[in-house]
C-alpha cells in the first residue's frame, strides 16, 4: 500500500503558524480616548504654554532673590611710570592690583519684596489655570475632529449608496423608455438627480478630507479606522448648576481670580517703594602695589575689611514714585473689571452650550422620526412606480427627502457630541484628570520646586539644566 509521507514537524508548525497570524488582523479602531491621548501627549501648542508656565515660575524665583545676599566680586590693576628727575634717571614703574569683594542684604524694603514674592505667586498661578484652558482647548479641538471624521464618514456612506440607488433608477428608466413606458423626461429627470448626487458625492468626499487634515493637525498623526464615540459624559441636570460649576471650575476665571490677586500686591509692592529701606553690607578687599625705582623699595600689601548698615527714605523723587503707584492701582482696576467680563463670558458660554445641547438632541429625536418616515414614503412611492401609479419624479423627490433626512439626522448626532463637550469645557471640567484617560499628566511642580532655591553651580544645578532639556525637547 502506497503512504504518503508527512512533511516534517517544523513544516506542519510552519503552515500553521501562517494560517493563524499570517492573514493580519485588522487594526482595531481607534477610541475617543486613544485619540485624546494621542493630542495631549503630541501637541506642540501644550508644550508651548508649558514653557511659557516655566518661564513665570522663574519670576517667584527672581523676586525671593530679594531677600538672599548678593556678593560681587570685583578686581582692578593699574601700572603707571613717573620720571623723578630732569635727567630722567630715576623712573619709578608703579603697579597696583586691587581685589574686592562685597555683600549686600537687605533688611528692610517697605514690604517690597513680600509682595513680589506674592504677586509672582498669583502670576504662576493664573498661568497655570491658563494652561489648563490651552488644555481644554486641545480636547474639545480634538473631539470636534472626530466626531467631524465620523458625520463626514456618514456622508459619504449615504453619498455613495445615493448614487447606486440612483444608477439603478436611471437603468430602470432608460428600460421602461424602450418598452415605451415613461418618456424621454423621465430618463432625463433620473439623469439629472444621478449628476446631481456624484456631484453631491465629490463634495463630501473633499469635505472628509479637509476634516482628515484638520484631525492630524489637532492630534499630530493621520486619522485611522474611528470607532463609534462612547456615551456621552455624565452633565448637571440644570443650567443653572452647569453655570454654578463653570464660575468655580472654568480655568479662565480662576485665572482671572488669581490676575486680580497678583495686581492687589503690585499695588503694596509700589506703596513699599515710598517707605524706608535699611541693607546692611560687608566689604573686604585686598591692595598690592609695587614700586619699582632705585631708591625706592617695594610697598607692602594692604588689606581692608568693612561693614555697615544703611537706612534711606525716599524724600522726593520727581513724581516717579506716586505715579508708580497709580499705575499699580490703574491696573487693580482693570483687573477686577477682567474678572466681572469673565464672569459674563463665561456665563454666556455655558448657557449658549446648554442650548446648544438640547436643540441638538430635540433635532435628533426629529430627525430620526422623519427617517423612519421618508423612508416608509419612499419604499412605498417607489412600489408605486412600478404599477404605474406614481411617476418618476414622485420617486426621486422621496428618495432625496430620504436622503436629507439621513443626512440631517447624521449632522445632529455630531452636533450633540460637540456642544456636550463645550458644555464640560465651559464648566472647567474637560481635563486629563476629569477624563480618565489612563496617562501621567504634566506636573507644573516639578520644575517649579526645583528652581524656587536659586540652584547654581551645584549638582542640584545640574539636574536642574537636564530637567529644562528634558521638558524643553
Amino acid at each position: 500500500m502506497n503512504v504518503q509521507k508527512l512533511p516534517p514537524t517544523w513544516f506542519r508548525a510552519g503552515v500553521i503558524a501562517v494560517l493563524t497570524f499570517g492573514l493580519a488582523a485588522p487594526a482595531l479602531p481607534d477610541t475617543l480616548a486613544d485619540t485624546l491621548k494621542r493630542a495631549y501627549q503630541l501637541s506642540p501648542r501644550l508644550d508651548a504654554s508649558r514653557a511659557n508656565l516655566r518661564a513665570l515660575d522663574e519670576g517667584v524665583a527672581q523676586a525671593r532673590a530679594g531677600r538672599r545676599p548678593t556678593i560681587i566680586a570685583s578686581a582692578n590693576a593699574q601700572q603707571s611710570a613717573s620720571i623723578t628727575d630732569d635727567l630722567g634717571s630715576d623712573v619709578i614703574d608703579n603697579t597696583t592690583i586691587t581685589g574686592q569683594i562685597t555683600a549686600e542684604l537687605t533688611l528692610y524694603d517697605g514690604g517690597q519684596t513680600r509682595s513680589a514674592i506674592e504677586a509672582s505667586q498669583a502670576v504662576v498661578a493664573a498661568g497655570r489655570a491658563n494652561l489648563k484652558s490651552v488644555e481644554q482647548t486641545l480636547f474639545l479641538d480634538a473631539v470636534t475632529a472626530y466626531v467631524d471624521i465620523r458625520r463626514d464618514q456618514a456622508f459619504v456612506s449615504l453619498g455613495r449608496s445615493n448614487v447606486e440607488v440612483l444608477q439603478q433608477q436611471v437603468q430602470a428608466a432608460n428600460d421602461r423608455f424602450e418598452l415605451g413606458e415613461v418618456t424621454r423626461t423621465d430618463v432625463s429627470l433620473a439623469e439629472a438627480r444621478l449628476a446631481a448626487a456624484q456631484s453631491q458625492l465629490v463634495s463630501f468626499i473633499g469635505q472628509l478630507n479637509i476634516s482628515n487634515e484638520v484631525f492630524e493637525a489637532v492630534v499630530g498623526v493621520p486619522p485611522r479606522s474611528l470607532a463609534p464615540p462612547p456615551p456621552l459624559p455624565q452633565l448637571p441636570g440644570t443650567v443653572t448648576g452647569a453655570e454654578a460649576i463653570a464660575m468655580q471650575e472654568n480655568p479662565a476665571m480662576i485665572a482671572a481670580r488669581f490676575n486680580e490677586v497678583a495686581a492687589q500686591f503690585n499695588v503694596e509692592r509700589a506703596r513699599g517703594a515710598k517707605r524706608l529701606s535699611v541693607t546692611a553690607d560687608l566689604t573686604g578687599s585686598i591692595r598690592n602695589q609695587d614700586v619699582g625705582s632705585p631708591t625706592v623699595g617695594p610697598r607692602a600689601t594692604t588689606s581692608s575689611l568693612q561693614a555697615g548698615v544703611t537706612a534711606s527714605y525716599p524724600l522726593y523723587t520727581g513724581g516717579s514714585l506716586e505715579s508708580a503707584v497709580r499705575e499699580a492701582q490703574a491696573s487693580l482696576a482693570e483687573q477686577r473689571f477682567n474678572v466681572q467680563d469673565t464672569a459674563r463670558g463665561v456665563k454666556q458660554q455655558t448657557a449658549t452650550a446648554w442650548a446648544t445641547l438640547e436643540i441638538a438632541r430635540a433635532q435628533i429625536v426629529a430627525n430620526r422620526e422623519q427617517v423612519r418616515a421618508a423612508r416608509i414614503a419612499f419604499e412605498g412611492v417607489r412600489e408605486e412606480a412600478t404599477l404605474g401609479a406614481r411617476t418618476t419624479l414622485d420617486v426621486l423627490d422621496l428618495e432625496q427627502d430620504l436622503r436629507d433626512a439621513q443626512v440631517e439626522l447624521a449632522s445632529s448626532v455630531r452636533d450633540e457630541y460637540v456642544a456636550a463637550y463645550s458644555l464640560l469645557s465651559a464648566m472647567g471640567l474637560l481635563t486629563l484628570e476629569k477624563l480618565n484617560l489612563g496617562i501621567p499628566a504634566y506636573d507644573p511642580d516639578l520644575y517649579y520646586s526645583k528652581v524656587q532655591d536659586g540652584p547654581f553651580f551645584t549638582v542640584r544645578g545640574r539636574k536642574l539644566d537636564a530637567l529644562i532639556e528634558k521638558l524643553g525637547r
